[in-house]
């Protein structure tokens, strides 16, 4: 209780800009925690997957390959589905129809960081502005009161820096985030279009009849190959 109390205490001398920081801090918390579920849901074996849908491909079963996308989750898996829809198509259509289920799942990877990165730029401020509130309802407290002492001026600044400390506190946490999820997506959107890329060739081989030359439909070592080979 005497936590909660304190907490309170601390929010009512930060002022008006603690509680608008905490907002922001709420917002963040909540945006990170729906983007690491969302990470975590995620496909994460590329080429394992990959070596699935090579198997298939190679004993001419698309429809098995499209069974093997549906079978498992993420975004990656959806994409390839979309391109073996078009499976018969030449490799040109392939690919663009590949690249278009990129470009569409983009934006979901992307989904609500602009708001952690508007949250990191402007928390600092924020806190900046409440401390300078702090400092000039100080000087006009002890302004009114005629008591100037050291000892009253660094209570009234102490205070006021509060509110910096909470936005630093806030942007910092902010931009580690911010940069954490934007690494990911980059790696993630890198192994989406190699694997994409690949689909695409295994396709065109497929279609023209050609052995497909990669190992990616080949069994890992130690297990059997798939039936029909």
């Amino acid at each position: 209780m005497w936590i909660f109390s304190g907490f309170i205490s601390v929010m009512d001398r930060g002022g008006f800009a603690m509680w608008l920081l905490l907002i922001c801090s709420i917002v963040a918390v909540a945006i990170v925690i729906e983007r690491l579920v969302f990470f975590s849901a995620q496909h994460g074996d590329t080429k394992g997957l990959l070596r699935q849908i090579g198997a298939k491909i190679s004993q001419d079963d698309i429809e098995g390959a499209r069974k093997v996308c549906a079978q498992n989750k993420g975004m990656l898996p959806r994409i390839l589905e979309f391109g073996l829809l078009r499976g018969e198509k030449n490799r040109a259509d392939i690919t663009d129809a590949l690249s278009i289920a990129l470009m569409e799942h983009l934006n979901a990877l992307e989904r609500n960081l602009g708001v952690i990165g508007t949250i990191a730029v402007i928390a600092p401020f924020v806190g900046l502005s409440g401390t300078v509130l702090g400092i000039i309802r100080a000087f006009q407290d002890i302004a009114l009161k005629g008591n100037s002492t050291p000892a009253v001026v660094a209570a009234g600044v102490s205070e006021a820096l509060i509110t910096t400390f909470a936005g630093l506190i806030v942007a910092i946490t902010s931009v580690i985030f911010f940069n954490y999820f934007k690494t990911r997506i980059k790696t993630y959107n890198q192994e989406m279009i190699v694997a994409a890329n690949q689909l695409a060739e295994m396709l065109h081989f497929h279609n023209t009849g050609a052995p497909i030359p990669t190992d990616l439909y080949q069994p890992s070592p130690g297990k059997p190959a798939p039936a029909g080979k």
